[in-house]
Formats: C-alpha cells, sequence, structure tokens
C-alpha cells in the first residue's frame, strides 16, 4: 500500500540502459559537429596562419603536441556531454518526469487521423501552422517561417530562415483513396541534430500535433453542428409537408363522399358502383398518404381512379384521357398533387361548362425535367381561377421540396379551357 501523501511528488527513476544510450548518443553527437567544423573551419584557417606567419625551423606549430591535441578533441566533448546530460536528467526529475526514447529522438514523429475531408485539412494545416498562436507556443516570438508545397501536401515551419537548416518541422497530408486522411508530424534534420536532445524536437512536435487536434475537433464540432441543424430543418419541413399534404386528404374525400350521398338518394346501383371505386381508391392510396415522395405511375393510377368516380357523378360530361411517357412513370412525384390539379380542372372548369367536356392528363420526361401537363375544354380562365385552396397548397408544398426547382403554370388553353402545367427538375 502506498503510504506516500498525496502533496509530496512521486519519485522518478530513470533507465539506466536509457541514460547510458543518451549520453553515448549526445557524444557521438558532439563529435559530429566537432568533426564538421575541423574538417570546414580548421584548414582554411591553418592556411591562412602558415602564409601571415611560417612556422620556424624546429618549432611546432601545436602547443600540446599532437597527442594532447587529439585527448582535448575526444574528452571536451565527454565532458560537455556529461554536464547537460546531468542537468537535463535533473530537470525531468524535478518535473516528475522519466526519461523515454523519444525524449533521445532528434526526429520524432506524430501521426494524426482527420476526420475532414483532404481539401478542408489542407486549409486547417495551412490556417493554423501560419498562426501567430502556434508559432507564440513553440517560442519563435511570432508567426512561423513558412514554406509550402500544395502538390505535394507539404508544410515546413521553422524559427527563421533558412527554412531547411533551422529547427524544421514538417507537415505532410497524406489522402489515399478508401482510407481516412493522416497529418504525419515530424522533426526534420537540421543544425539541432548535433546537440544533445533536450526535448525542443519532441515539444515542438507534440505541440504541432496538439494545435492541429484541437482544430480539427472544433471543425468537426461545427459541422456536426451543421449536420443536426439540417436534420432538424428537414424534420420540421417533413412535419409541414405532411400538415399540407393532411388537407388534400379531408378535401377530396369530403367531395367524393358528397358525391356518394347524393346518388345514394338518386340511384343506388350507381352508388354502390362509386363505393366500390372508393374503397378501391382508399386501399391502393391509403398506404402513400403519409409519404413525401410518391412515383408518377402511381400518382396516374390513383387519378385514374379519380376520375372514373368523378365519370359516375357527371356521367357523359366527363371525359378524360391519359397519355404517360414511359420513360416518366418510374420518376418521384409528390404524392396527391396530380389529384388537387385534377379538381381544380374539374371544379373550375368543366361543372362550370354547360356542356360536355375532357380532361386530358400527359407526362413527358425531357432530357433535365419532368413535365406534367393537365389540360381541360371547361369555361377557361375566371377571376376565381387561383385563388383556391389546391393551386395554393400546390404552390407551397412545391417550394418546400424544390425551391427554385419546380414551378407551376396556369394558362389558357388554346382552344378554350385552362391548361396546368408542372415541372419539377431531376
Amino acid at each position: 500500500m502506498n503510504t506516500t501523501p498525496f502533496h509530496l511528488k512521486q519519485a522518478v527513476t530513470h533507465d539506466p540502459k536509457l541514460v547510458r544510450r543518451y549520453k553515448r548518443e549526445s557524444a557521438l553527437r558532439q563529435w559530429g559537429l566537432m568533426a564538421i567544423f575541423l574538417i570546414v573551419f580548421v584548414p582554411p584557417l591553418a592556411l591562412l596562419i602558415l602564409s601571415v606567419v611560417p612556422p620556424g625551423p624546429g618549432k611546432s606549430t601545436w602547443a600540446w603536441g599532437p597527442l594532447s591535441n587529439v585527448m582535448l578533441l575526444v574528452l571536451l566533448p565527454i565532458a560537455i556531454t556529461n554536464a547537460r546530460v546531468k542537468q537535463r536528467l535533473a530537470e525531468l526529475t524535478e518535473a516528475g518526469t522519466a526519461l523515454t526514447e523519444e525524449m533521445l529522438s532528434a526526429r520524432p514523429r506524430r501521426t494524426l487521423v482527420s476526420p475532414l475531408d483532404q481539401l478542408v485539412t489542407h486549409n486547417i494545416c495551412t490556417e493554423t501552422l501560419s498562426g501567430l498562436a502556434l508559432g507564440t507556443a513553440l517560442g519563435y516570438g511570432g508567426p512561423a517561417v513558412f514554406r509550402y508545397s500544395p502538390y505535394e501536401g507539404r508544410i515546413l515551419i521553422s524559427p527563421r530562415w533558412p527554412v531547411w537548416f533551422s529547427q524544421c518541422t514538417e507537415v505532410l497530408i497524406v489522402a489515399e483513396r478508401g482510407a481516412p486522411v493522416e497529418v504525419r508530424i515530424r522533426r526534420r534534420i537540421g543544425y539541432d541534430f548535433f546537440t544533445v536532445q533536450v526535448g525542443g524536437a519532441l515539444h515542438a512536435v507534440e505541440t504541432v500535433a496538439a494545435h492541429l487536434r484541437t482544430q480539427f475537433e472544433q471543425r468537426e464540432r461545427m459541422l456536426r453542428a451543421i449536420k443536426r441543424e439540417q436534420e432538424l430543418e428537414r424534420a420540421a419541413l417533413h412535419a409541414k409537408l405532411s400538415a399540407l399534404q393532411a388537407q388534400v386528404e379531408p378535401h377530396f374525400l369530403f367531395n367524393t363522399l358528397a358525391n356518394l350521398k347524393y346518388l345514394i338518394r338518386t340511384d343506388g346501383d350507381t352508388a354502390q358502383q362509386m363505393l366500390d371505386h372508393l374503397v378501391g381508391y382508399l386501399q391502393n392510396a391509403l398506404p402513400d398518404m403519409r409519404s413525401v415522395s410518391s412515383t408518377v405511375e402511381r400518382e396516374l393510377a390513383l387519378v385514374r381512379n379519380y376520375l372514373s368516380i368523378m365519370q359516375i357523378r357527371m356521367g357523359q360530361r366527363l371525359r378524360f384521357h391519359i397519355e404517360a411517357d414511359t420513360a416518366s412513370l418510374g420518376l418521384p412525384f409528390p404524392p396527391a398533387m396530380l389529384i388537387s390539379l385534377v379538381e381544380n380542372a374539374i371544379k373550375h372548369g368543366l361543372e362550370r361548362a354547360s356542356r360536355p367536356g375532357e380532361i386530358v392528363i400527359t407526362t413527358l420526361r425531357r432530357k433535365h425535367d419532368l413535365c406534367v401537363h393537365v389540360s381541360d375544354d371547361g369555361v377557361g380562365l375566371t377571376e376565381q381561377m387561383g385563388q383556391g385552396f389546391g393551386l395554393a397548397n400546390i404552390h407551397e408544398r412545391l417550394q418546400l421540396l424544390y425551391g427554385e426547382g419546380a414551378s407551376l403554370s396556369v394558362t389558357a388553353g388554346e382552344n378554350g379551357g385552362v391548361v396546368a402545367t408542372l415541372i419539377i427538375k431531376e
């Protein structure tokens, strides 16, 4: 049982193997830096000195001799490394953090999986990496020096120019087909590779990863909120459409039942035929009455039953003809909308005429839209046309369902009567 008080820090023990590896790799980095210095700077400097002050006879150019010089080059990096490593281990112990392999690496890596598409991921990465907040978090004192290769999806940032030579962090955006977008973050080799690693490379990579992860999560939450709002709007739209559609049902049934009531008093046999047609109509129509979408073929079948009922009532005063383009039958179509157009044609056209009349329904699938015509040869346009419940209901439902993608026009026919044209864009 642990009896250490909660307010005291837990003792941290560093892995001895990692400590030895830390010292060894740090010494090698120091020797590498010294070797570069000797190769690049010592020969020109020696030539410069010899050209100005030639060595005298019998005098050595090195005060300590070759052996002492070699010992100096070997022992100095070890002394510097041990002191820096000891200081770093003390800092980690004070912070309560154990030494890890990632802390030793000059090229740590992180991989993030973006929940967004490639384009949005690109935009977020460029905005975040070029911003002041990230530069400040990295200790740059301002926005990072920024270099971007849009065709490769590669972004490089560093505290100063030149990017490649300085402490450079690379962000690579990878989008493979069928896989989520990955954001790969790593530290590139710079001059700091040859110094004792004190966690700066790991801190830079983790800071970049944390900022990008935060931005991804914020954008994802925003997109989810937008999606929920759209779903709520869609649900509200569905409810409103259902309410409007429900208004059509009693309207049609009221007229039909009124006709049936009249026939029961005047002609029992015809009333029985109408009742049979009504029952058949309701058996086919009621399952789809609450649906937001139907098909042209189904609506034509319902209209045919409806007109058969109306033909019983009106007798020779009503004829109807349906011309359906085969290609249009399977297209989606709003339920009960075609019946409303036919009802208007009968009520405002044929019932007011003192002569027989005909209703012609045609459907045509064109290149980019569906066109439905309902024409009659009744009394034609009157002041009351377009002011009734049916057309207002159709206009509102079309606006809710399609916006600018559908239209309804009511015009005078060439030979009298009225033509209602409904166009729905695909």
